[in-house]
């Protein structure tokens, strides 16, 4: 009985595991799916966020000021005062925010400039020479100083030494073409200032080479009253060059009181025309026409006004009678003078 009990749990087991199995049967077998889309492969290192270049301030704003500035290395309080002053009553004609910055050196100015941090500056002629070279400025306003826009420079020899002057006092110009004047020069030697001058080396020196008019090397004597003397005095040298138009060195209180008889006794050999423009206010790439007109006018304005006239001459240690428009084409005779004299532009920075 035991043993016929055995057998029929087996098969009731037996059964089960049918059952299990034909059920197993009807399930879904599931199936591998296969996605043929290629991933991106992971490059293994964090990809770079999107960067985002904010827009600049507008110029004018109190984010983004109008700088003028000017190379003085050691402005007094009152001309820091004045140029403070002058930009802030440019600034509310303007209705922009303007700012005056001081700078020690030309470098520092022309790395500004390059840095778009300056937008106005006040430029001797060698400063706007080399900012102009590079792109940095281009000439708006000239300074009226003593009657004139520019300078140039004179010829002087000795009443003794039998030159003919090619000079008419009446009409104080020129009577010849410097090719022409300039040639009874030849082979002598001339008293000049010193090598960082325009008007009293490098320009002379421009005129000369330009027409191949060969002269010894010069006398340094480092001042134009030294010049004037030491051609009063003879046997130093043969002839002088010194600045002009502006006024002349030979009536000067250094030279007039011990030597009276120096204008006649130096006469002008030769006078060039203003080929050195003064000190001038000029305009980086960044300002548009309408900002260049605007500040122009203003201040051309401001100058005709006796009050605007101290103010500027202040601001710039430099008397100012008036502000005039100057092209940057007016510094191309400087610029073929100082090309034909062979001198580099950065020897004659004296900043």
């Amino acid at each position: 009985m035991p043993d016929m009990r055995k057998s029929f749990l087996v098969l009731i087991l037996l059964g089960l595991l049918a059952v299990t199995a034909c059920g197993a049967g009807v399930r879904a077998v599931p199936t591998l799916s296969h996605d043929f889309t290629t991933a991106t492969p992971d490059p293994g290192y964090p990809t770079a966020m999107p960067t985002f270049t904010p827009t600049p301030a507008a110029l004018g704003s109190p984010e983004n000021p109008v700088v003028f500035a000017f190379v003085d290395p050691a402005p007094s309080a009152e001309q820091q005062a004045a140029f403070n002053d002058l930009a802030s009553l440019l600034g509310g004609n303007l209705r922009m925010s303007v700012q005056s910055r001081f700078y020690n050196n030309y470098g520092d100015l022309e790395f500004a400039l390059q840095q778009n941090q300056v937008h106005f500056a006040w430029l001797q002629p060698v400063q706007y020479l080399l900012a102009s070279q590079k792109g940095l400025a281009t000439a708006l306003v000239v300074t009226n100083h003593l009657g004139v826009t520019g300078y140039g420079v004179q010829f002087l020899g000795h009443s003794d030494s039998k030159f003919t002057s090619y000079f008419n006092v009446g009409t104080h110009s020129a009577t010849a073409d410097a090719n022409v004047a300039l040639a009874q020069l030849s082979g002598l030697r001339a008293c000049l200032t010193k090598d960082n001058s325009l008007a009293g080396y490098w320009v002379p020196l421009g005129y000369l080479r330009k027409y191949n008019i060969p002269t010894l090397e010069p006398v340094q004597t480092f001042s134009y009253s030294a010049s004037i003397r030491a051609l009063y005095i003879k046997g130093i040298c043969s002839f002088a060059a010194t600045y002009a138009i502006s006024a002349d060195p030979r009536t000067s209180s250094e030279v007039i009181t011990d030597l009276p008889e120096a204008i006649e006794k130096l006469p002008i050999l030769w006078l060039s025309p203003p080929v050195i423009p003064n000190l001038n206010l000029s305009f980086s790439p960044q300002v548009d026409l309408s900002l260049q007109s605007r500040v122009s006018d203003f201040l051309r304005e401001h100058a005709r006004l006796d009050a605007g006239k101290s103010q500027i001459s202040l601001a710039l240690d430099y008397e100012v009678a008036a502000l005039e428009p100057m092209p940057d084409a007016a510094y191309d005779p400087l610029r073929e003078l100082l090309l034909a004299s062979g001198v580099r532009l950065a020897d004659l920075l004296t900043d």
